[in-house]
């Protein structure tokens, strides 16, 4: 655990109107009190300051543009998600985080106010009217750990959303669309913003990331963790560099059957190799009403098999990009499964699914049963990768 001091004469606290032991804060902070050491990982995004409305919003929070003070009242401020936020004296507060918790929300605006308090202080020792301003920060204790890669992907959409949407009125996912139309699943995805399914353009290509072999070609070296981690940083990719997914086409399909394939079978092989009550690990969701649809997996009449449970997507996602292990180009530049089949890649799930969910699990514990640190935890990537692998090579699946 880690603890940070924040001093602010302004602090509320709110009951969360659903979830009993959730609880938010409210607090008001002066710019010049917020530490430099709050973690940031939890953001889905990277942190660009340098865009030009980045550099707009500097001028204001330096007092060069609009109202004097007024950086509180402009800017929605920063949420953290943390284990718990203690009174520690008088106008003193102690923000308690684990090593998955910090900032999920307004890594830009932190980062800007890090960077700009040399300036502030410079400012202030030098001119008779201080700067004095204040960002609000928002404190979320009592979240269940899997729920906050899924929070901070809320809290970020608009912006994924918005570059989504206008990719897709420059035709960037017409040749998704062109591969996919004639699926039964087609109509459950979602290329511009408000129209409502199962998956959009977003998700789709962060599964295509998953077996990138352009930029993660050695599972020993690097792997796709970003399509966990981050939406948008594996979208802006796809823009910058849309032939690293466009190879992909020839297994698109393929993938997207194995994507729910894996998440719907796994628990089914684990049990089968010995695992108890696959339904009660932490990395398995669970409904409590209704059931959840395998879209992918959808027959020619539009019926999608169901279940009541699922991996989450931290356990789904380093067990699907194992499966890069076995993709290759081929002397005609076409990516291609090394097995010669899909049938064959299917098998080799059968195969493996059961010792990629033991694996999971080993590393569930080793994480304090936290999913979302599953899905961050690169040594584990490498480790389901290798499974893949070796059984591959000792097969005959070519």
């Amino acid at each position: 655990m880690k603890s940070i001091t924040l001093k602010t004469k302004f602090a509320r606290r709110f009951p969360d109107p659903v979830y009993s032991q959730a609880k938010r804060y409210v607090l008001f902070l002066a710019v010049t009190d917020v530490p430099p050491d709050i973690p940031r990982e939890p953001n889905p995004r990277e942190q660009n300051i340098d865009r030009g409305i980045w550099k707009d919003i500097r001028l204001h929070l330096l007092n060069k543009e609009g109202i004097a003070n007024t950086f509180h009242l402009k800017n929605k401020g920063i949420t953290i998600v943390a284990d718990g936020l203690e009174k520690a004296g008088e106008d003193v507060y102690r923000l308690i985080l684990d090593d998955t918790q910090g900032i999920v929300d307004g890594g830009h605006t932190y980062q800007l106010i890090q960077d700009s308090l040399e300036d502030i202080r410079r400012h202030n020792e030098e001119e008779e009217e201080p700067i004095q301003q204040f960002v609000k920060i928002e404190v979320l204790t009592g979240l269940e750990p899997n729920s906050i890669v899924e929070v901070a992907g809320g809290l970020n959409t608009a912006v994924q959303v918005q570059k989504m949407s206008l990719h897709n009125l420059d035709s960037g996912f017409d040749w998704i669309k062109e591969e996919l139309k004639e699926k039964p699943y087609f109509s459950q995805l979602a290329f511009r913003e408000n129209e409502k399914a199962s998956y959009d353009a977003r998700d789709i290509v962060a599964i295509m990331e998953l077996f990138n072999i352009k930029v993660f070609p050695d599972g020993e070296i690097s792997h796709p963790v970003r399509a966990y981690m981050s939406k948008a940083a594996v979208l802006d990719n796809f823009i910058e560099h849309p032939e690293h997914y466009k190879a992909l086409k020839p297994i698109l399909q393929d993938i997207l059957v194995l994507h729910d394939t894996i998440r719907m079978d796994a628990m089914n092989l684990y049990n089968a190799l010995g695992g108890k009550r696959a339904g009660n690990l932490a990395f398995v969701e669970a409904r409590k009403r209704g059931k959840y649809q395998f879209p992918f997996l959808m027959n020619s009449v539009g019926e999608a098999p169901e279940a009541e449970k699922r991996l989450s997507v931290a356990a789904l996602f380093p067990m699907l990009a194992a499966f890069r292990s076995i993709v290759h180009i081929d002397d005609n530049g076409t990516v291609m499964w090394k097995t010669g089949s899909f049938d064959k890649v299917l098998e080799l799930w059968k195969q493996v699914g059961g010792n990629l969910m033991l694996a999971t699990q080993d590393t569930n514990e080793d994480v304090g049963r936290k999913a979302n640190a599953i899905g961050r935890n690169k040594n584990h990537w490498r480790t389901l990768y290798g499974i893949v692998q070796t059984a591959y090579l000792r097969g005959k699946y070519a």
